[in-house]
């Protein structure tokens, strides 16, 4: 298998002290192993306004300058959300991450393709593994040399939880650069305006992503997930991550 990559991190960074916990207990158990730190800046498509979305941009930039400043061998993934954050995150994250949500936003595309050379787009929950080859396009247009991720992160079963369909990685393989299984947000299930998730399914996709020759394994990660202010449902505990790591 082709350098199998792992993107592993807390969904939101929520601040510094979270963000260095994790970096500093992955960085010493991943040793040798393609490994990219996630966290999210701002979490912008909360369900409620009133929801926490994390330190924002300018605080969450200081906060992945202090980790690469402790820890200069780590990769960084965030996402982002509008075409003014792709030059400034340029600055500090090697992969910049498209949301689901904006998986077909044509300029958010292009403007990251023209600052990154490594771009992952979650694929929608409403598209088929083949309509997204159109969004890998929109990017090689810009530029035919960039890197370009596609991570499943589940299908739409009805209007309340997601399902893997497992064939969809070969046909995505086909077009992208990497495919790679998100395994914590592809356990979602939406109900009385609160986004939950299943551990344990996560748990069980993370073990499963290689069966399935996917690329890599997407894996939030929380040192108190039930505590977490997003994703609490599905992130899984980052003592069980360093533990089960050798087998994933």
């Amino acid at each position: 298998m082709k350098d199998y990559t792992y993107i592993l991190g807390p969904c939101s960074i929520e601040n510094e002290e979270n963000f260095l916990t994790v970096a500093k207990a992955l960085d010493a158990w991943m040793g040798n192993k393609n490994w990219y730190l996630k966290g999210s800046f701002d979490k912008a498509n909360r369900t409620s306004i009133h929801s926490d979305r994390g330190p924002g941009l300018e605080e969450g930039m200081e906060i992945m300058r202090t980790i690469k400043h402790h820890y200069p061998n780590i990769k960084i993934v965030t996402d982002i959300h509008e075409t003014s954050q792709a030059l400034p995150l340029s600055e500090v994250v090697d992969v910049i991450q498209i949301p689901a949500f904006l998986c077909r936003q044509t300029d958010l595309l292009i403007e990251c393709a023209k600052n990154f050379n490594v771009i992952n787009i979650k694929k929608g929950q409403w598209l088929s593994a083949e309509a997204m080859e159109h969004a890998v396009t929109k990017i090689k247009e810009v530029d035919p040399t960039c890197e370009v991720w596609v991570t499943e992160r589940g299908s739409n079963f009805g209007y309340d939880r997601l399902i893997v369909d497992f064939r969809g990685v070969d046909v995505m393989k086909q077009f992208a650069d990497k495919v790679i299984l998100d395994c914590t947000h592809s356990t979602q299930m939406a109900g009385d305006g609160i986004t939950g998730g299943s551990r344990k399914l996560a748990k069980q996709y993370s073990q499963a992503a290689k069966i399935f020759e996917y690329d890599g394994a997407f894996i939030e990660t929380h040192p108190d997930p039930d505590n977490a202010i997003s994703d609490a449902g599905s992130q899984v505990e980052l003592d069980w991550l360093i533990s089960n790591i050798t087998n994933i």
